[in-house]
Parts: structure tokens; sequence; C-alpha cells
């Protein structure tokens, strides 16, 4: 696209904006932006200068709110908001409570921020990951899966072999990556075929985002009965 003359490579931009978004969801954005810490505060001076950088990118975050009740007493309230560009807020909507009281953080970080996509696919991927351009032409291909039915019915969840760039950091790097290569790749495929037992393991995995928002969302979320995203 970068060859296109002025006009085409606006509009090819144009049509990726419409057709793919891309919502962070950094649980503790709001709290970053309200430190006095200059350690977090630059966590979110960082995170605003590459919305700044990239006017596609949105961040879901979890807020929370002081308000005074009828009784003089002080009540927090909590919010999933979407932020895009110089920390505009697009969406605020109100939650019942304190998600990490009924459930674990990251399950709850991702369906909170589920609500914020759009279109019939979601990728869910780590920040430790890199989705890097030989991965992303098979994506393609990778979605017409979901238009092919394996038995009786089309498949809900297209998972995605896990590549962790930051192997190359450390010895210790390299091992992590090394074991979720094994677990993955390896484990995961054995629990889809043949056992058919897989769940969600959570990225790259490819949802059908209609079927996983009508049903809580893309993981579970219950303490202590799920230890992870699964």
């Amino acid at each position: 696209l970068a060859d296109l003359g002025g006009d085409e490579s606006a509009r090819s931009k144009a049509i990726a904006d419409v057709k793919f978004t891309y919502v962070v969801a950094c649980q503790l954005y709001g709290m970053h932006k309200a430190s006095k810490d200059s350690r977090e505060r630059g966590l979110y001076e960082n995170i605003l200068n590459l919305m700044l950088t990239y006017p596609a990118l949105r961040i879901a975050y979890i807020d929370e709110k002081e308000v005074p009740l009828p009784n003089g007493k002080m009540e927090k309230h909590y919010y999933s908001v979407l932020v895009k560009g110089d920390d505009e807020e697009i969406y605020r909507v109100k939650l019942p409570g304190k998600p990490t009281e009924v459930g674990e953080g990251k399950p709850n970080n991702q369906n909170h921020a589920i609500i914020f996509t759009r279109g019939e696919a979601l990728q869910a991927i780590d920040m430790n990951q890199d989705n890097y351009l030989e991965e992303s032409f098979k994506m393609r291909n990778l979605l017409e899966e979901f238009l092919i039915k394996h038995g009786k019915s089309k498949p809900t969840i297209l998972g995605v072999r896990e590549h962790i760039f930051t192997g190359s950091v450390s010895s210790l790097a390299w091992f992590m990556s090394n074991q979720e290569t094994s677990f993955v790749t390896i484990g995961q495929r054995v629990l889809a075929n043949p056992l058919k037992v897989r769940f969600h393991y959570g990225h790259p995995d490819v949802f059908d985002r209609i079927f996983h928002i009508t049903r809580g969302g893309i993981s579970k979320a219950s303490k202590v009965i799920n230890l992870s995203e699964d």
C-alpha cells in the first residue's frame, strides 16, 4: 500500500480502518493517568503517544469514581471506558461492581473490553506477541474456516500457533518461549483432536465474535475455579 499514490494510499487506509479495529485492554490506564508517580505517569504518556501516532488505536480501561450518596457517604462506581487519540473518551459503560471481585484479572480485562470491538471475528493477542507480516497473509484463509462445517456445526474458535517474539531477550525468555510452543502448539492440538475438549487458550486465537459475546465473553472469569483465562 505504501507504493500507491497519495489518494489511493489514503483510500486503502480508510478501507482498512473500516474493516479492522484495534483495542488494547489496559486495565490500569486510568490509575496511571491519575498517578503522581513518575514511572506510572510515564507509562500513561507512552500509551498516549501511541494513540497519537496510530489514530486507529483504541484503549479500553476500567475507571473508578467516588460518588456521594444521600446519607453523605461515598461509594465507588466502576466503568468500562474506551478512549482514542489525545485521550478523547468515546464510550463509558457503568459496571455492576468491581470486576476483579467477581473473577480473575486477565479474563475480566478481556471481557470488559470485548463490547468495544466490531465485526464478526475477534482475535485475542498478548502484548509479548507479534502479528508479523507473514502471519497476516494467513488471516484470509484462516477466516474461511468459519464457513466450513467440522462435524455437526461450524467452528466458533480457531486456534492459532503462538509466537513469542521476546524469546530472544534472555535465556529464561527463550526457555519460556519454547515451553509455550510445546504447550500451545502440541498440547492444545491434542486437546482439540482427538480429545475434542479444547477451550479458549487465549492468544492468538480467533473467535466467532457474535457467538461468544452473547454467551458472556471469550474468557471464563470465575474466581478459583478457573485459574487462568481458559
